[in-house]
């Protein structure tokens, strides 16, 4: 009678960690797939800086190409043109261009 009854125990265990287990399984999983994506973005993104940045297209960031670029940008972003960079000029550029205004409800 105890192997019977400790079979049932066991089993009962058993199937009241299965949808731990397979909860960590979906987590492994989801983790899996944001580093598969975070992975992608980088790799894009590694890929625009060079279109954008390496002028001879040599695969290479010369240190010229690299200011050319810096100086580009830092003029695009100083917006009053004072020769400093504001924190309201940065923080324009972080939310991106700007939007129409959203239609209010009547």
């Amino acid at each position: 009678m105890r192997p019977v009854v400790f079979s049932l125990m066991a089993a009962g265990l058993i199937m009241a960690a299965s949808p731990v287990f397979a909860q960590a399984t979906l987590w492994q999983e989801r983790m899996q797939e944001h580093r598969k994506r975070a992975d992608e973005m980088r790799d894009k993104f590694e890929e625009r800086l060079f279109k954008r940045t390496d002028a001879n297209q040599d695969n290479f960031i010369s240190r010229e190409e690299f200011l050319k670029q810096a100086n580009e940008r830092f003029d695009r972003l100083d917006v009053n043109k004072d020769g400093k960079l504001s924190r309201e000029e940065v923080r324009a550029e972080l939310k991106g261009p700007k939007r129409p205004p959203e239609p209010k409800d009547k």
